[in-house]
């Protein structure tokens, strides 16, 4: 992903920690001790309508969260690849021999 594609993204949703601004009471002449007037922000609002529509949200939000992400290139997948198969192979050969080591120390403590 490139950078540019990045601050599209980015400049595209509010800044997090940022909450939209609400109305007051105030503004909205109603009286601040009223029971009307304090409103509590509705869930279905927030939520897409339906299961198709918020199997649709899903994904779109998968697909940004997949463009945000930093892929390694050939050279440091390659690279990466051959230091843990090395590691692998070491620790495999190690335990390999500690094992016939025991084994060996083992038939000599039968018999």
């Amino acid at each position: 992903m490139t950078k540019k594609k990045v601050r599209k993204i980015k400049s595209a949703r509010p800044a997090a920690g940022t909450k939209a601004p609400q109305s007051t009471a105030q503004e909205s002449g109603q009286s601040a001790s009223s029971p009307a007037s304090v409103k509590k922000p509705e869930a279905k609002a927030a939520r897409p309508q339906g299961k198709v529509a918020a199997i649709k949200q899903f994904l779109a939000d998968v697909r940004a969260e997949l463009d945000k992400i930093t892929w390694a290139n050939r050279k440091e997948t390659t690279s990466l690849t051959i230091a843990v198969l090395a590691i692998t192979i070491f620790f495999s050969a190690y335990l390999g021999l500690v094992d016939i080591a025991l084994s060996k120390l083992v038939g000599i403590l039968i018999k």
